[in-house]
């Protein structure tokens, strides 16, 4: 059952999704209680320790992605993603351009692995997750978390449930529970199916973890973090072949 506090956010981005792209998806502040602001310092420290001792390794992936992806389709290097932020906030999310130029203009925010609009290093670039590798510069100014929320394009917005909204709260993260979910989600599915398909079957599942996301991470930042770091990494090395159910990332993360 929806409370007062999610009717209220549900009906302010209705009302606004239709007039996007004007939306600017600021959603009203919350006022924190100084346990919960101890909470967010106490991840904030969690994400900057974590990015700068983990610099050695993204960092040098990063130069070589991008080098690689500038010999073999050119400039830009990094696409612009329009994803939501913490309290709906639009910001523009970095990433290793793994599609032709103005994709954006040729299809949705979401593809499938054999959508036409990726490169050939695009590929490449996303069964290794590379080309998500900038997204540590949004971790240390703050913009984003390592792991949280996975962020969506507002388009998609009109399509949240109670939980997605309640996941806004918290910044959003480079992986997370929906992430380990959905890793290769999209494989086998036709890329003319995948918006809708990913709409009515992925999108609500991920919106129910991207909230419990939040609350762990809110509960214990540290051990939700080191975990869902070490299975993002593995899920990579096994190229994908890790997927999750719930109780699966129930019985590994929450007990």
């Amino acid at each position: 059952m929806l409370t007062v506090g999610d009717s209220y956010l549900l009906t302010r981005f209705l009302r606004r999704v239709h007039s996007y792209p004007s939306l600017r998806g600021h959603f009203p502040e919350t006022s924190l209680s100084p346990e919960l602001r101890s909470h967010v310092a106490l991840l904030r420290a969690v994400d900057l320790g974590f990015a700068l001792v983990l610099a050695p390794v993204w960092a040098p992936l990063l130069l070589l992605g991008a080098a690689a992806a500038v010999l073999m389709q050119g400039v830009p290097i990094f696409y612009r993603a329009e994803r939501l932020g913490r309290n709906g906030a639009v910001f523009q999310m970095l990433k290793v351009r793994s599609m032709v130029r103005n994709a954006e203009r040729l299809g949705p925010a979401v593809s499938a692995s054999d959508d036409p609009r990726i490169t050939r290093i695009g590929g490449l670039l996303r069964r290794t997750k590379v080309d998500e590798l900038p997204q540590f510069l949004h971790v240390l100014s703050g913009r984003m978390s390592i792991v949280g929320p996975r962020p969506e394009a507002p388009a998609y917005l009109r399509y949240y449930t109670p939980e997605g909204l309640r996941a806004l709260q918290a910044k959003p993260g480079i992986t997370g529970y929906g992430t380990l979910y959905f890793f290769s989600a999209e494989r086998g599915i036709p890329s003319a199916d995948f918006e809708t398909r990913y709409i009515r079957e992925f999108l609500p599942t991920k919106l129910l973890l991207d909230e419990r996301c939040r609350l762990d991470l809110q509960a214990r930042p540290f051990r939700t973090t080191v975990l869902l770091l070490v299975l993002t990494i593995a899920a990579v090395l096994r190229r994908g072949s890790a997927r999750f159910s719930p109780a699966q990332l129930e019985a590994r993360f929450l007990r």
